[in-house]
Order: structure tokens, then sequence, then C-alpha cells
């Protein structure tokens, strides 16, 4: 890959790890985000990433930042199942309208290859596990509906474009530093590290696979510039080790050193920003295309990714800092 390459959401919790992935191989980077979520994580960012100020609902900021660019990893997205839910038609604007104007700057710009970011959401309460590609969809957000959506508009375009490549990933529980505290394990970790209850929604019995931010990283850079995962759709996360909400706390309180943190339930949801209606019980990936096409295997363990978090954040952020608003950044 000769010429920039432009990653939308590029300051979040993956983008950050795209970034440094696409500079480590010599890439020159092009990074569009908000100014504040660029601000609160600048010193993560590489030194020699050209950084762009913007939404992605501003087709000026768009435009400017993917000048020069033969590639661009898209990203960017509003998160979060609470805020997508109160704010549906947000969440469509920016996840769906944000998304067409990203491509259609593509088209104009005659960008090679895009790599869009969807989610494992997509799939909902999934009818197998692991979960392969050619597992029917059936999300029950509308997060999950404005992310097939964007997979839609990525085919369509490379169905009127032919020379317009794409590739579909469907992440499953990314997690790293930096990462919004709304999500599951910065919320765990951040709670034992202040000792304060882990909280734990329904039974606790839920099932999930968790994928370091470095890994999934990776696999979105080695999507890229793989000629092979033109067209594909793949599942990308850690398909060796699907792990318990129960067993996740178990791990995050030994970590912290903090051993007396107590683990509590919220069995009905209440006091929480979620509902049991639109809990997923069980749901973990297949990684064998992941592998095949891409030569993708997560490399960091659980224990190893919790510790990693737990350090990176006793040193750039004190812990009462650490929730962050509700961003156009990474995915899950």
């Amino acid at each position: 890959m000769n010429a920039p390459v432009l990653v939308t959401g590029g300051a979040g919790c993956i983008g950050i790890q795209v970034c440094r992935e696409l500079d480590r191989r010599g890439i020159e980077v092009h990074l569009l985000d908000l100014g504040e979520q660029i601000a609160r994580v600048r010193k993560a960012l590489p030194e020699k990433a050209k950084v762009f100020y913007g939404s992605i609902l501003d087709v000026s900021s768009i435009r400017e930042a993917m000048a020069g660019c033969g590639a661009v990893i898209h990203l960017a997205a509003l998160l979060g199942v609470r805020r997508t839910e109160v704010n549906r038609l947000r969440c469509l604007e920016i996840n769906v309208d944000g998304t067409k104007r990203v491509l259609d700057c593509a088209i104009q710009h005659r960008i090679k290859r895009l790599v869009f970011a969807s989610s494992s959401e997509v799939y909902g309460e999934p009818i197998e596990n692991p979960i392969t590609e050619e597992t029917i969809t059936q999300g029950k957000t509308v997060y999950a509906v404005s992310k097939l959506a964007g997979e839609e508009l990525c085919i369509g375009y490379a169905q009127r474009y032919p020379e317009f490549e794409h590739v579909i990933l469907r992440f499953f529980n990314a997690y790293g530093p930096y990462q919004a505290a709304q999500f599951v394990l910065p919320k765990f970790i951040q709670n034992a590290m202040t000792r304060k209850p882990i909280v734990i929604n329904g039974s606790g019995d839920q099932i999930r696979s968790y994928c370091y931010s470095e890994d999934t990283a990776r696999g979105v850079v080695e999507a890229l510039l793989r000629p092979e995962a033109v067209g594909q759709v793949i599942n990308l996360g850690n398909s060796d080790r699907p792990t318990s909400l129960k067993e996740l706390a178990d791990l995050v309180v030994k970590a912290s050193g903090n051993p007396s943190v107590e683990i509590k339930y919220a069995a009905d949801f209440q006091g929480t920003d979620r509902h049991a209606s639109r809990e997923i019980h069980r749901r973990y990936c297949s990684g064998e295309k992941a592998k095949r096409l891409l030569g993708f295997e997560s490399r960091v363990t659980l224990e190893d990714g919790i510790r990693r978090i737990i350090e990176m954040n006793s040193i750039f952020e004190k812990w009462e800092s650490t929730e962050l608003p509700y961003l156009i950044d990474e995915m899950t």
C-alpha cells in the first residue's frame, strides 16, 4: 500500500491500534475523528499520523481527510446500547447516512478499497454457536439494523462501481485501552480499581468471546492488504475462549489486586441502561474464515489484556476521570 490510508474513528479504542499497526508497517495514516476524542488520546496516536478533525456527517471534513488516500478503514459510528435506543434517528443518521457520505467521497476520490467495521450485533441471539458468516442475521437493536444497512451500502456501491473493492468485518467484543467506560470490561475494571461493586446485569451466565484491540487491529490491516479478502464478510474476534460474565468479573477482581471487591447481580436489569429483551445470552464466533483469508488468530489472552488495560490506565489516567461520553469512534 503506497498511498495513505484514511481511518475514520481513528482516535477510538480500535482506531488507535489500527493507526499504530498501519504506521508500524510503514503505511502513511490519515486520521479523522471528533476534536474532543482526539484531544483525550493525542499522546497515544502515531507521531507521523496526519490528524483531521471532523464528523462523518460533514462531507467537507471527509474530503479533506481523504485527499490523496488510496484506501479507507471506516470505523466511525455511534455506539452504546442505551444511547442508540433512545436516539434512534441519531444512530441512523451517523451509522447509515454517515457511511453513505464516506462511500460517496470514496468513489469521488477513486478509493481502491474500503474496509467497513460491522458488528456481531447483527446476529442478535444467534441460532448457532460458534457463529459462522453464513449464520442468519437477526439483530435486536437499531444499532444492529444500522450496521446491516452499512454492509448493504458497501455491497451496493461495489455492485455499481466494479473498480471499487470492499471488505466487511463483523467485530466480536473488541476491548482494550482507551475504550469508553460504558462498555463491560472498562466498567468492570474501573469499579474494581476504585473498590466499588461490580454489577452484572442478568444471571452472569451470558457467554461472549473477547478480542484485544491490538489483535483486532492486526486483522483489520490484513483485510485491507490481502486480495483474497475483497468482497468478503468476515467475523473478527477471539474464537478460542468463550467466557461468561461471571468468569470475566472474577478475572477482573483478581487482576485488580483488590480481592474484596464485591460482585453483585441486577437480575431484573433495574437501575441499568439495558433491558432484558435486548440481552444476548450466548454469542461467540468461528474464526475459521478469518484464519483462512487473513491468517488471523488472536494472540493476547484475556488475562493479559485485562492486565494491560489496568497498567495503561494507571499510567495515563486517574480512575475518577475515565468515564467518557458517547462519541463517534470505535466499534464493538
